[in-house]
């Protein structure tokens, strides 16, 4: 049997925000009482414009005209808020730093209806944009890595894939609006985070200073470098170091790379091929984004030993990740605690390397960190089929340890039928915690989920997947 529902996305972000609308189709491919369904069909059937993201003189969000942007937007695409059975409200770069960046993503999704709600900080922005530029697809067909670069208004958000998992992420502090520009091409803005490279390069960049062209394309084609180097493995300079938002990178080198994101317009836009030779020309946003946009454009197509890839979505590439609900039933051999639920948008981080505790944990911390630490989480893993006593134990053991110092549930979904053995074992080896644990459910890195009170010993679990995201 199938169903369609309609899906929103929403993401507010350091320069603009912007709306999606989809069509999902479900499917029960289940022969049993016991339903399990499936996305069959995906299809976005409206975009919004691409709005400036509304701030106030304190440089606060204006929550009121976002609201305003939301309400005129569902009305031009002829859908009501009860139309609507999923959804996710994103807030990424910058804006998710304002003091008011909670308040707003509470107000959107009140607004919008009953949605996901992620404030993506750095690394889960990342993993988002990775999934909805194509670079993770890209990651399947290709032998090695991609890497993709989402670069926004305050940030550069960076995703590396193998064979559509994820291997690592990262944030720098590098984004076409940095620099801003009057109509008269003086200097209306420096980021502080851009100051400490700009003394090093002796620039003569400053705000209320008209500004030459030669200086801004130095300064962009030393942002552009730093990516290069990047993908190269070249270690940086102490001052480029500087630029990554919360921790820096094991360096590897990448020769396939993609660009995402509001600037990655511009790097893909043949146009600059002649070579920016006017402020008024790189000044059409009233910031450094086309210049930067050029820069990187020229600097990576040099190099022979880089594949340029292009992207599926480029500025809408974060707001693709709209979620929808798959609902599923856990197994009825479970370990279960009522005293902990309803749990609602729980992201789930898939574990892959489960054989070998060492593995597993290093795979625990690096996806993680995609989190705040008070984040409560879902660990996800297949598992073998029907397996010995002695690995479920050692299993036990290995999340037990790695989340030792963590919030009061440990919340576990295994794909195979041994939810009672583990949950069991996870009860001796964490009896600080909380345990919950689920099987015959698949969640993948990215999804959330949701666990109700049991019924009949059943328990129900709603996973909301990012759709667009493979």
């Amino acid at each position: 049997m199938e169903q369609e529902i309609l899906s929103a996305g929403i993401d507010l972000g350091t320069t603009t925000s912007q709306v999606i609308f989809s069509r999902i189709k479900l499917e029960n491919i289940s022969y049993t009482a016991v339903p399990e369904i499936r996305i069959k069909e995906k299809e976005i059937i409206y975009k919004s414009k691409i709005y400036f993201t509304p701030m106030m003189e304190d440089n606060r969000i204006d929550i009121p005209a976002l609201i305003s942007i939301l309400q005129k937007e569902y009305h031009l695409a002829g859908i009501k808020r009860q139309d609507i059975s999923t959804g996710a409200v994103i807030i990424t770069g910058e804006t998710s730093r304002k003091e008011n960046a909670r308040q707003a993503l509470q107000g959107l999704s009140a607004e919008a209806g009953d949605f996901v709600v992620a404030e993506a900080g750095p690394d889960l922005e990342s993993v988002l944009a990775g999934f909805g530029s194509g670079a993770a697809a890209a990651s399947r067909v290709w032998e090695g890595a991609v890497i993709n670069f989402d670069i926004g208004g305050g940030t550069t958000n960076a995703a590396v894939f193998s064979n559509e998992e994820i291997q690592d992420s990262f944030a720098l502090d590098i984004g076409g609006r940095l620099v801003r520009l009057d109509e008269n091409g003086k200097i209306t803005y420096i980021s502080d985070r851009l100051i400490p490279l700009i003394n090093e390069m002796s620039l003569p960049l400053k705000i209320g200073d008209k500004v030459e062209l030669n200086y801004l394309r130095q300064l962009t084609d030393a942002l552009a470098m730093v990516l290069l180097h990047i993908c190269q493995g070249q270690e940086l300079t102490a001052v480029e170091e500087k630029l990554f938002i919360n921790h820096g990178i094991e360096y590897k080198k990448f020769e396939r790379v993609m660009f995402s994101g509001g600037v990655a317009e511009c790097i893909y836009d043949s146009s600059w091929d002649g070579g920016y030779v006017d402020i008024r020309e790189v000044n059409k946003y009233g910031d450094i984004g086309p210049l930067l946009g050029a820069s990187i454009r020229r600097i990576f197509s040099r190099e022979c030993g880089i594949t340029l890839l292009e992207p599926r979505e480029k500025i809408r590439a974060t707001v693709i990740g709209a979620g929808s609900y798959s609902v599923r039933i856990s197994g009825s051999t479970v370990i279960m605690d009522d005293g902990c639920v309803p749990l609602t948008n729980i992201p789930v981080l898939h574990l892959d390397h489960t054989e070998q505790g060492h593995e597993l944990k290093e795979e625990y911390r690096r996806k993680r960190r995609f989190y705040p630490q008070s984040q409560q989480v879902a660990i996800a893993f297949a598992g073998k089929r029907s397996p010995e006593y002695s690995a479920v134990k050692a299993v036990a053991k290995a999340l037990a340890d790695i989340t030792r110092n963590e919030g009061d549930i440990l919340l576990v979904i295994v794909e195979q039928d041994f939810a009672k053995a583990l949950g069991m074992l996870l009860r001796q080896f964490a009896s600080q915690h909380h345990v919950i644990c689920l099987d015959r459910i698949h969640a993948a890195d990215g999804d959330y989920v949701d666990v109700g009170k049991s019924v009949s010993g059943i328990v129900p679990v709603a996973v909301k997947t990012l759709i667009f995201k493979s």
